[in-house]
């Protein structure tokens, strides 16, 4: 995993922060809304089945082995924006945010409370805030990566 992250490194990318800013789900969900922020839901298949996607989240599984290419390719199509990540409690999006960080692109932030809520937050889900089926998020990462 640490391999495939580590091509992200190449992409020159967001603004520098002393560490990751962290929001909420609504304040993700807003930022969406307004168009400043690009949400990537990093979970696995199975898990966005269970619980369907964020409503305006990109599905981009960090499981795969090509997530870094096609976080690269994410960047690069979307130079000027904003990325935000989310999976299900926050453990995997603090650890791809810190390698991101350790291989110089910061400013990506961190929906730590997750699809599925921890101390931080009651999660997505718990909010009954609105959700895609993982087809629509994964087709959504291909239209933006075509424009």
């Amino acid at each position: 995993m640490k391999l495939a992250l580590a091509i992200v490194a190449s992409v020159s990318a967001q603004a520098a922060v002393a560490e990751t800013a962290i929001l909420s789900a609504p304040a993700a969900y807003e930022a969406m809304q307004t168009g400043d922020l690009i949400l990537i839901d990093i979970r696995t298949p199975e898990e966005w089945a269970e619980t369907g996607v964020a409503q305006g989240a990109l599905a981009l599984t960090m499981h795969s082995r090509d997530f870094g290419a096609k976080l690269t390719a994410l960047f690069a199509a979307q130079p000027n924006a904003n990325f935000g990540l989310i999976c299900a409690t926050g453990g995997r999006t603090s650890y791809v945010t810190s390698v991101l960080e350790k291989n110089g692109i910061t400013g990506v932030v961190d929906v730590s409370e997750g699809i599925l809520g921890n101390s931080l937050g009651a999660g997505w889900v718990a909010r009954d805030m609105p959700v895609v089926t993982a087809d629509v998020a994964m087709g959504a990462y291909e239209q933006m990566i075509a424009e």
